[in-house]
């Protein structure tokens, strides 16, 4: 009996040992999903997003208003040439279009990667650290970290030339200067991304902006965007309904809205990747030679379109997700959860709730088409149901940006834009 009492003892402390183990590996399991992007790359990807063009000075499927205040619009250009090595500039035809260059990820335990199936960058590390990320998401999830006030979502930046990297069009040297899918950013090996004071000296420009004179600025870019405006580029320390760009920390006061928290820490990371030189302008005349260096975020150049956990084109979700129901009588007792833009035929596509499974279902109102948002625009017009209960809260964007290059039709090609 004694032996059996010690085996049991011995039993029963390796389990309590290992059960944090085990935990922590569901954990990590549940939390980082597989995004399915590489499975949605055709009926996924918000094509239509392309127009409208702008070939010498000339705007072609679709107006102005999709075009970027500040777009070059001249007709001709002149680009390099070099007496000195006899070597004759690049004369031709200015053009303008929108072509997906990234992926952004938004995750709520660091080192996350959906991008990549759901694998962990980091493998040694799936907790972080004040130095190396951490556990975040939203308050409504569970996930949140005493650390943190409100939401905090680790971001990861990878370059995505879609178009470059599936051959769909040969524009020679008008790309944005990425040729294939790397990592460039991501906040976990920032320590600024996680403490305010760091941020602060790094840039101590945030005392300016980051007071109710800042907000005042958020809210009339909020305001103006609501109807139909593009985002403020002089405001550049704001990010219109979303909130303010300082500090560029991953913490924010999103509250119980996921999708305008992580869209706020998406757009924060684009204005460090400006901050610190990693990313470059392709809007205006002064690029249409090639990108130019800025330090402050080109707000206009980008657009937006969620892809997880449902994609902003309307399509199913692109993984799919599971979730206990108690009703179901089926043997696993799981069913999947429908799509967060899901609706039933009886109901309307003006925002009727309906539900399904226990599940509140917000239907989408009627988008006209579009598939892709600006900086800043409210996500109730255009993504605030796309979020997905029970998935830890981690978002994956397709970001679109505003390219303007020197089509060359005579001379020397070498030049990029």
């Amino acid at each position: 009996m004694r032996r059996k009492s010690v085996g049991a003892l011995i039993f029963c402390a390796a389990l309590a040992f290992a059960s944090p183990a085990l935990a922590a590996g569901a954990q990590v399991a549940t939390m980082c999903p597989d995004a399915g992007i590489f499975k949605e790359l055709i009926g996924g990807v918000c094509w239509s997003a392309m127009f409208p063009m702008r070939v010498a000075g000339m705007t072609w499927f679709g107006g102005n208003s999709g075009v970027p205040n500040g777009a070059a619009s001249g007709a001709t250009c002149i680009c390099g040439g070099s007496l000195k090595h006899l070597q004759l500039p690049t004369i031709g035809i200015q053009i303008g279009y929108w072509q997906p260059s990234m992926l952004i990820e938004a995750v709520s335990h660091p080192f996350c990667s959906p991008v990549l199936g759901g694998v962990s960058l980091d493998p040694s590390s799936t907790v972080g650290s004040q130095w190396t990320g951490s556990w975040g998401g939203n308050v409504g999830t569970g996930v949140s970290t005493s650390q943190h006030n409100s939401t905090f979502f680790n971001v990861q930046l990878w370059t995505f030339p879609l178009i470059t990297m599936m051959q769909l069009a040969d524009i020679p040297d008008c790309n944005t200067g990425y040729h294939g899918m790397n990592l460039m950013l991501m906040s976990e090996v920032f320590p600024t991304w996680n403490n305010d004071l760091l941020s602060f000296l790094a840039s101590p420009e945030e005392l300016l902006y980051d007071n109710p004179i800042g907000l005042l600025g958020a809210t009339e870019e909020c305001a103006q965007e609501s109807l139909g405006a593009q985002p403020i580029d002089d405001e550049y320390w704001t990010a219109g309904c979303w909130g303010l760009l300082y500090p560029m920390v991953g913490s924010n006061l999103g509250g119980d809205d996921p999708i305008q928290a992580s869209s706020l820490d998406v757009a924060r990371m684009l204005a460090m990747g400006f901050r610190l030189g990693f990313l470059e302008r392709t809007t205006g005349n002064s690029v249409v030679c090639g990108p130019r260096r800025t330090y402050v975020l080109p707000k206009a150049q980008y657009r937006f379109q969620i892809m997880f956990p449902n994609d902003e084109t309307n399509q199913e979700p692109n993984a799919s997700v599971t979730a206990p129901n108690i009703n179901s009588n089926t043997k696993t007792g799981q069913e999947s959860i429908p799509p967060a833009n899901y609706v039933t035929p009886a109901a309307s596509n003006q925002g009727t709730v309906t539900q399904n499974g226990g599940v509140n279902i917000q239907a989408p109102p009627t988008q006209s088409g579009e598939c892709t948002h600006w900086m800043g625009q409210t996500p109730f017009q255009w993504g605030e149901w796309d979020s997905q209960p029970a998935t830890g809260e981690n978002y994956v964007y397709l970001v679109w940006q505003w390219t303007n290059c020197c089509l060359g039709v005579i001379g020397h090609t070498g030049m990029t834009g």
